[in-house]
This record gives structure tokens, C-alpha cells and sequence, in this order.
């Protein structure tokens, strides 16, 4: 029988399991996780072959009722078996997606609007422009000011070159060849892309993967331009283990122009659940921190500052179909990113339903553990998160911090964030379940450590009415020398009492 995951799960959603599916946890810091109602036809899902009124004409075209792009693979035997769609990007010009599906050739890197997910055209990708590699195109990142890169896939860069395609916006009659070359020559090249900043900023990470086995491949590929359409390559060394090979195969994400986080999710026994941050100088990159998370499935990862906090979003990448995978998302908060995972976890869900918690299926197969995740629009203290996990469709969730939960560093509430505040800061840090900011806890989240004096730097000087809306005024010399004295604290604390990175 020939039949498609959207009419198959999303029947059964229609009759009551989908209301089952919702597994938002409610995070310490009070962030709650919700679908994005508008996307997919009302449930924040577009489930593999879902069409949705308004689709651009012909994406129907495998088989009448089927959407074309996510999820397509139909036969009598194989249900989504295709693994065709790795690459998904949020352009912030325009609020759309970039999806890139291998399943037509010449019409496959869709345009998605990113609010309801119709699909509303495909980049115009010319003629005799796209070649070579495994795939002729696999990831895609967009750049500041809209400007759309895509990368193919080569699996040794010594004989098939490594291509990175760039259009100055949607609208762009073809592309033009940005990159070819080997970034680092015989490695696999392409299964992770990522972009940061515009124009002559641009910057461009790959990650490697661990096969074939080459010097150097523990690292990652980063490329820069002098005029904003070439680019030029280098290979980021970083000297010792970890990062084990292939460590930025499968997620990689900016930071900031020089720090990056890679994750691929398999290795050493014990290793594996590990994200890497490395701090880039030039050609050398030099390991900073490794980062916990749920599990090894966690794969593609993306980063964004959202009401003044650094959040990574991940998204599960599994060939398991059990019920409570479905390729769930995680958000952690990166203030403190020594402490523990429970500690940064903020918030996890899927619009996935269940279907059966025994047999399934409740997901595709996601074996080659691939996919992509990205932050959206940011409004105030929400922003719209959207994740793919190949097979399986595209789900668009809105994190919304709560306002009850304000960050209020004023912690003797005597009117003023000041020096008395930061001695209570360091008679409380290490407790934990605290139930309001009296012992030092100035962000809310029950615990008070490192991430609640940054609230307190941050506040210095302000009064609490200020400080709940995030409205700082430019610290004076007195400031200054104050943040100092905590900083120094902290320091002497941290030798006393070295934590673990977990």
C-alpha cells in the first residue's frame, strides 16, 4: 500500500493522539516552548508530503496530493526513504526558509514562507552553474543581509572539489561560484554549513567528517572575503584531543565571528554526547569548552542571543522510531556553559504526535543523522525556533521566556544594583532551589553561580524598574572598577574551587 507520513500521522493527530504529542517542559528559568499555530496548517509542523493551501504550482508533482520537497521517497516497499532534504537556513531579510531537497534536479532549494511554511517558489539556480560533488548541494546558511550560500557535499575533497554557490537574495536570476577547492585536501567536506555576518564580513564554517581519516580533520573549514562574493579558504588546526575527527560534521554554529560550536554525536563511549567550542586566531583554533547535552542523537545545533541570553537550540537526528524521540528539540542556556545540563536546559518538545509508544511509527528513520535547526524571528523575550530532522518534516515552536521571571540583580532590594548586592551574590553562590533573589540568585533559575553575577554586571548601577526591562545605562568609572572586583572574586573562587566542564 503506497501512503505518506502526513496523511498517515497526521490523520491519526486529527483523531486524538496529536494532543499527546506536546511534551513542552517548562524550564527553572520559567522559558516555555509552544508550536508556532501558524506554520504547517495550524500545528507547527509540515509533516513530510503535507501540501498546504497557497503551495507554489507543480510541488504536488510526484505523485497527485504529495508535496515534492520534504519527505520523498513513495513506493510499495519504502515509505520516506529518501534522506533528500539535510539543508534548511532562516533568511532574517525576508522571514522565509531555505529548504534544500535533492528530490528534482534544478527546482529543489525551496523558499518556504517562515510563518505559515508554504512553499512560495525556489531559488532560480541557471544553468551549467551547479556541479561536481556527491550531492550538487547539501546545506545552505544566508548571510545578514539575505545574501543565501549553499554548499554541495563532496566525500574527498582530494578528487571532488568542495563548491559553495552564493545568491545576493532570493529574487537572483542564478548564482555565481563563490568557493571551489579542497578546504582541507582528501576530507569529507559539507555535511555542516554555517554563516556569519554580510557583505566583506561574511564568514562561512564547514565542518569535517571523521572518513577518510586525514590530519587535521578534527577541525573545521572557515572562509572569508575581501569583497563579499569570493571567498578564500583555511583549515582551523586545533592542536590535541578532543575535538576527536568529524566533531563539526553533523552541527556547526557561529558564536561570534571567531568562536564556534560543532557537534556530531558519535565517537569515544562517553565523548559522544559532547558539542565543542573553539575560539579561533587566525588558522588555529584552540578548544574553550565541551559542552553537554541530552544525548549523542543531538546533532544539528544552532545559536542565537535572545533577550540577552546566549541559547542553543539542537534538534535529535535518530534512525530510532520509539515514541519519545520524534525528533524532539532542546534549548539550552549558554550563561554559565560550565554548568551542568540540567542546569542550561531551558526547554524540550516536539510537535511530533505520538502514535504508539510501542510499535510506531512515531518518526521516520533518520540514519544518517543529519538535518538542521535554526533560530528565527526574535521579538523581545520570543523567538521563533524551526528544526528538521531529515524524513521527517520541518516544526516551527516559539520560545518565550517569562516575564515573571525577570532577571532583578537588586538583591537587597533597597533600590539600586550595587557593590552590597555583589557581597550577596558571594555569601550565596553554590546553593541551589533558592525561592526567590534575597540569597544571590539574581536570574531566576534557582541557583546561584556564575551566570547571576553577569546579570549583576550587567544591572550595575541600574534601579530595579530599569533592570526588569533590560534598560542599562552606560556603567561609570565607580562601575567599572566594581565589575572588576567581581571579576577578580570569581577568578579567586574558581582557583579555590575548580568545577568540571561537564
Amino acid at each position: 500500500m503506497r501512503f505518506g507520513i502526513a496523511g498517515l500521522v497526521k490523520s491519526i493527530g486529527t483523531s486524538g493522539a496529536l494532543g499527546a504529542a506536546f511534551t513542552f517542559a517548562a524550564a527553572a528559568d520559567g522559558a516555555t516552548l509552544a508550536p508556532l499555530n501558524t506554520f504547517g496548517g495550524g500545528d507547527g509542523w509540515r509533516a513530510p508530503f503535507e501540501v498546504l493551501p497557497g503551495d507554489a504550482a507543480g510541488t504536488d508533482s510526484l505523485e497527485a496530493g504529495f508535496y515534492s520537497y520534504l519527505g520523498n521517497t513513495l513506493t510499495n516497499t519504502a515509505v520516506n526513504g529518501g534522506n533528500l532534504e539535510r539543508g534548511m537556513a532562516y533568511n532574517p531579510t525576508t522571514g522565509n526558509l531555505i529548504v534544500v531537497s535533492r528530490s528534482i534536479a534544478g527546482n529543489g532549494i525551496r523558499i518556504l514562507n517562515g510563518t505559515t511554511g508554504v512553499d512560495v517558489g525556489a531559488l532560480n539556480q541557471g544553468s551549467g552553474i551547479i556541479a561536481g560533488g556527491t550531492f550538487t548541494t547539501n546545506m545552505v546558511g544566508v548571510a545578514d543581509d539575505g545574501a543565501i550560500y549553499i554548499g554541495n557535499l563532496t566525500v574527498n575533497s582530494g578528487s571532488s572539489a568542495f563548491n559553495i554557490y552564493r545568491w545576493a537574495n532570493e529574487s537572483a536570476t542564478e548564482p555565481t561560484l563563490a568557493y571551489s577547492g579542497p578546504v582541507l585536501a582528501g576530507a569529507r567536506v559539507g555535511d555542516s554549513l554555517d554563516v556569519f555576518g554580510s557583505g566583506a564580513e561574511t564568514r562561512i564554517a564547514v565542518g569535517y567528517g571523521n572518513s577518510p581519516a586525514v590530519a587535521g580533520n578534527n577541525g573545521f573549514g572557515l572562509l572569508t572575503t575581501a569583497d563579499g562574493s569570493t571567498f578564500t579558504a583555511s583549515s582551523i588546526a586545533i592542536a590535541g584531543n578532543p575535538p576527536e575527527p568529524g566533531d563539526f560534521r553533523l552541527g556547526i554554529t557561529f558564536t561570534d565571528a571567531d568562536t564556534i560550536i560543532g557537534k556530531q554525536g558519535s565517537g569515544t563511549i562517553g565523548q559522544e554526547q559532547f558539542a565543542r567550542q573553539v575560539d579561533v586566531s587566525g588558522t588555529t583554533g584552540t578548544l574553550a569548552l565541551s559542552i553537554g547535552s541530552d544525548g549523542a542523537s543531538l546533532r544539528p545545533l544552532d545559536f542565537a542571543t535572545v533577550d540577552g541570553r546566549p541559547l542553543l537550540a539542537m534538534v535529535e537526528a535518530t534512525s530510532s522510531t520509539s515514541a519519545i524521540v520524534r525528533s524532539r528539540l532542546f534549548v539550552y542556556d549558554q550563561t554559565n556553559p560550565a554548568g551542568t545540563v540540567a542546569e542550561r536546559k531551558i526547554a524540550e518538545g516536539s510537535n511530533l504526535p505520538i502514535n504508539d509508544p510501542e510499535l510506531g511509527p512515531n518518526q521516520f528513520p533518520n540514519g544518517n543523522g543529519t538535518g538542521s535547526v535554526k533560530f528565527g524571528a526574535v521579538n523581545g523575550n520570543s523567538v521563533v525556533v524551526y528544526a528538521m530532522s531529515t524524513n521527517n518534516g520541518i516544526q516551527a515552536f516559539t520560545l518565550t521566556r517569562d516575564a515573571a521571571t525577570a532577571e532583578d540583580a537588586d538583591l537587597n532590594s533597597d533600590g539600586i544594583v550595587d557593590g552590597s548586592d555583589f557581597l550577596i551574590w558571594q555569601r550565596g553562590f553554590g546553593l541551589s532551589a533558592q525561592p526567590d533573589n534575597s540569597t544571590g540568585d539574581a536570574d531566576g533559575d534557582g541557583n546561584v553561580n556564575d551566570a547571576d553575577l553577569t546579570v549583576w554586571q550587567g544591572q550595575f548601577g541600574t534601579a530595579p524598574a530599569a533592570a526588569a526591562v533590560g534598560v542599562v545605562p552606560e556603567p561609570g568609572t565607580v562601575a567599572l572598577a566594581a565589575v572588576g572586583l567581581a571579576c577578580a572574586a570569581l577568578r579567586r573562587r574558581m582557583i579555590l574551587a575548580p568545577r568540571r566542564i561537564h
